[in-house]
């Protein structure tokens, strides 16, 4: 087994904040580097950019600020989502920076001095939005009428990719895992096999982008560029490997102890493979540099029946994904889904229907009940040690042969099938709890009661162990919170797949249960979706009319009046668990010491500052659920919208209840 593994995500066109689309496709390559990292490999996933197009200097010009100025304002929102939905850690390269204009040029002049490159005059229809040249085949019936096809007429400097088509026929034979699923290797084959033309690799009618080294007055296709983005990202040394091929040797040769190239698997949608299975082997190819193992293709995702793009609008964000089922959630149902080569629908109804009915249902309440039953039944303390029941030692060898099934379908990108078989434990254990009946065990009526009762709690916890294991790649932050949660031995991060497989040896004690995949009121989706809302991931700024001041608005004597504020004092102020800007907070209000407030100060105001504290708080507001917690009213407090959050306190002390009016 290789010590190294090296994943990538396409580098997106920045143009659009990234939606569920983008975000699916940079899950998977996290799930494969969180997968591969368990085998005690080290993992390196590679995103980021793609700056160089027309699209995108128009848009610029049209605002007034430069192309790279644009980028700027929209990368961090990609940085945000991914923070969201738990990838990481990651590497993040944009083509308008200074690494990867060297690896492009460099390569390219590698490509160029074995005679692969020559200048001709192009013509041709030009996709403003996919930054691409049209095929003939390509072009529709009535171009001039279609708004985001130009004809252009240029100067440029074309890659001999004809030259190219028996070799890629060839290493495509030889390598039937290079193209991922099979359907899709096969539409690449026959692409191949209708002949291939020489491809344009430079513009000269935009100076946005990287020029070529032998002809400044040119810049590179977008797609000669952005390919070479997985080189710069892998920490490999360009400049020696070109050196090394021109003297004979092996590219490979020499190369820094960082280095992750070839790349392990190129995972994109299905609308960008011929760039990466035709025109970058050939590239690579030319060039004498070791080409990738592998491209998965994946499907579309589909919401209101169409496409999700950002170019139709009909796009679902992360931070609205997340902000209804959480991280897990998403990971999850989007993996659970649809298999992996094929297209998915997404809605919010399916999606917290999944998650419900199995994170929610299936596998939370099952973490609980077994945390629950262990501390009152065992003061939780487990023994590790299976009895001689049949049913128990079948359960135990059918979680090692899933284990394995799993760990082989998350290597073959089978993920929908590898989540299937965890399932398949998650409900084998909710039916021993009910075919067993621990609480009746505990009463000890029978003989061997007992013993069943810890072989009962023995197989469960070892089996949800593994199903853990299993998940982690999936839903990392939830896995890692229940882990603790059971009391299991052993340095989460550092553990591996073989340890996970191996049984404990070693009794170990339970710890308290939280409930960290809590359910949703589907009766009410639409309200728990509002309620539960970050915000979103901060939207391309766009030039807005300012409103006109209309003066102040005022609200009668009797509205005032209508308003209930009191003093409380804080009593207990924790984090809620999935939420990074909410604190739960319990307070006594003169009549009761247990009430619920959940507000969103995290950022402003730790814990240990908000206990003992006494504030004002709005008495009679009418209770919401915030992240599936029941809030009782709502502080007090100036600032907000991007402001710091000051909280309005009493400069004294007042007793809880005090009225304030």
């Amino acid at each position: 087994m290789s010590s190294k593994y090296y994943v990538t995500t396409p580098i997106y066109y920045v143009n659009a904040p990234p939606h569920m689309g983008t975000g699916y496709t940079t899950i998977l390559a996290d799930v494969l580097a969180r997968y591969h990292r368990r085998n005690g490999v080290e993992s390196r996933l590679v995103t980021g950019s793609d700056e160089h197009s027309q699209n995108i200097a128009d848009k610029a010009a049209a605002e007034g600020i430069t192309p790279k100025e644009f980028c700027d304002r929209l990368i961090p929102q990609f940085h945000q989502a991914w923070d969201l939905l738990e990838i990481g850690p990651y590497e993040f390269v944009r083509t308008s920076g200074d690494a990867h204009r060297h690896t492009v040029q460099t390569v390219f002049s590698r490509i160029r001095d074995v005679g692969d490159i020559y200048k001709a005059e192009y013509s041709g229809w030009y996709h403003t939005t996919d930054n691409r040249f049209l095929d003939e085949s390509e072009v529709p019936e009535d171009p001039e009428s279609h708004p985001r096809l130009k004809f252009l007429t240029e100067d440029a400097y074309f890659f001999r990719l004809s030259k190219y088509q028996d070799f890629l026929l060839e290493y495509h034979d030889k390598n039937p895992n290079a193209i991922v699923p099979d359907f899709r290797r096969n539409e690449m084959l026959n692409r191949i096999k209708e002949g291939l033309r020489d491809l344009c690799i430079s513009r000269s009618s935009t100076d946005w982008g990287i020029p070529l080294p032998w002809d400044p007055e040119h810049v590179f296709y977008v797609w000669g560029d952005a390919l070479f983005s997985y080189m710069t990202g892998s920490g490999f040394d360009v400049e020696l490997a070109c050196r090394n091929v021109a003297e004979g040797k092996d590219a490979l040769e020499g190369q820094p102890e960082g280095n992750f190239w070839p790349c392990n698997a190129h995972i994109m949608a299905k609308d960008i493979p011929w760039f990466h299975t035709i025109v970058w082997p050939a590239l690579l190819q030319s060039a004498g540099l070791p080409l990738p193992d592998s491209c998965l293709v994946h499907g579309y995702w589909n919401f209101d029946g169409a496409k999700m793009s950002k170019s139709l609008g009909n796009v679902f964000h992360p931070a609205d994904a997340v902000a209804l089922v959480q991280a897990a959630g998403v990971r999850y149902f989007v993996l659970r889904e649809a298999p992996t080569g094929s297209d998915g629908n997404f809605s919010v109804q399916a999606l917290a229907k999944r998650y419900n009915y199995d994170l929610a249902n299936d596998f939370g309440n099952l973490v609980h009940r077994l945390i629950t039953m262990g501390n009152r039944f065992r003061d939780g303390t487990i023994h590790p040690a299976v009895g001689s029941f049949e049913e128990h030692q079948a359960l135990m060898k059918e979680a090692d042969t899933r284990f394995d099934k799993v760990l082989d379908d998350f290597a073959s990108y089978r993920f929908k099938e590898a989540l299937e078989n965890v399932w398949e434990l998650v409900r084998a254990l909710n039916r021993l709890i009910d075919d067993e009946k621990p609480w009746e065990l505990k009463k000890g009526k029978n003989e061997g009661d007992s013993e069943r009762l810890d072989s009962f709690f023995a197989v469960s916890l070892q089996v949800l162990r593994k199903v853990l294991a299993l998940l982690s790649p999936v839903m990392p932050s939830v896995t890692k919170g229940l882990y603790a949660q059971l009391g299991y031995p052993g340095d989460w991060d550092g553990l591996t797949w073989s340890e996970f497989r191996a049984p404990l040896t070693k009794e170990w004690n339970l710890g308290k249960g939280e409930i960290l995949l809590p359910k949703l009121d589907l009766e009410n989706l639409e309200q728990e979706l509002a309620e539960r809302k970050e915000p979103k991931v901060e939207q391309a700024a766009e030039k807005k009319e300012e409103k006109k001041d209309e003066g102040p608005s005022y609200i009668g004597y009797e509205d005032w009046t209508k308003i209930r504020i009191i003093a409380v004092k804080v009593l207990k102020a924790e984090a809620v668990d999935g939420a990074d800007k909410l604190l739960r907070l319990t307070v006594d209000d003169g009549s009761r010491q247990d009430r619920t407030i959940v507000s969103g100060i995290r950022k402003d105001y730790t814990p240990e500052e908000m206990t003992d504290r006494t504030i004002f708080i709005i008495d009679n507001l009418k209770p919401r659920k915030i992240f599936g917690i029941v809030s009782e009213g709502m502080l007090v407090a100036a600032g907000g919208q991007g402001d710091p959050i000051t909280l309005i306190a009493p400069i004294k002390d007042l007793a809880p209840g005090t009225p304030v009016g």
